[in-house]
């Protein structure tokens, strides 16, 4: 394709903004709109033409040696997450399972749970119809009592969806690594299904591996009251990344 000819043309250290970047494609494509490269910038990426390395940030390669997260979903939930996108297609929701966490983790999670955040206003729709697939492993909006009377392995939990949550364009349904670390402090559903004292790991792993838009994450974690913590962390690796120089 023409664009790939462009980008692959760039020098891997220059960095863009999406301004700079739809200048650069338009010099070789007259007939390309603004429009138009809103839907081509998520091809950008998939195709690792482009890596986003900050709010509206872009670079030609991966520095680092750091990925962007992709959270593996078991077979079980992809299939929840089909469903459920299949009988509500016009709903937003995320899908988050306790295995997922098992990367960051010394004390490895073995009975998995399943949390799906949606909307308010379709999320009762949602427990009733997978209720009446799953019988006895879905729990709605459950307190402390509920979840440890009626908790079993692979059990689904439905909660409500934080509006504005980051989320990503081609996988609008998936938990991205922004989104994830700030729910394991703010979610209750979410951090009851592992230790507090792993968390520190699971920064340091997540923060050394993947690629982080700390804007995007601290935005959402005003959103949940968790901003402050979010900082302390940062902060704590920061220093200790140049402690290690």
């Amino acid at each position: 394709m023409w664009y790939e000819d462009v980008m692959m043309d760039q020098p891997d250290d220059r960095i863009f903004s999406r301004k700079v970047l739809f200048t650069e494609l338009k010099r070789a494509n007259q007939e390309l709109n603004y429009n138009t490269f809103k839907w081509l910038m998520p091809e950008l990426l998939s195709k690792g033409l482009i890596f986003r390395v900050g709010y509206d940030t872009y670079t030609r390669s991966m520095p680092s040696g750091k990925l962007w997260y992709t959270p593996d979903y078991s077979k079980y939930a992809q299939t929840l997450l089909n469903t459920i996108e299949s009988e509500y297609p016009l709903a937003e929701f995320y899908v988050f399972e306790s295995i997922l966490l098992n990367e960051f983790l010394n004390h490895q999670i073995a009975q998995n749970t399943i949390v799906i955040q949606v909307e308010k206003e379709v999320g009762s729709f949602v427990f009733d119809f997978l209720d009446e697939n799953l019988g006895g492993r879905i729990l709605y909006k459950p307190d402390e009592r509920e979840y440890q009377r009626y908790w079993r392995e692979n059990c689904v939990i439905i909660v409500d969806r934080v509006s504005e949550s980051p989320r990503d364009r081609q996988n609008p349904h998936h938990m991205i690594l922004e989104k994830l670390l700030v729910d394991l402090f703010a979610e209750t559903a979410i951090k009851r299904l592992f230790s507090p004292g792993e968390y520190p790991l699971i920064m340091e792993i997540a923060t050394g591996r993947y690629f982080i838009d700390e804007k995007k994450m601290l935005r959402y974690a005003r959103r949940r009251n968790a901003a402050e913590k979010m900082i302390v962390y940062m902060e704590t690796f920061r220093d200790d990344c140049k402690g290690k120089l």
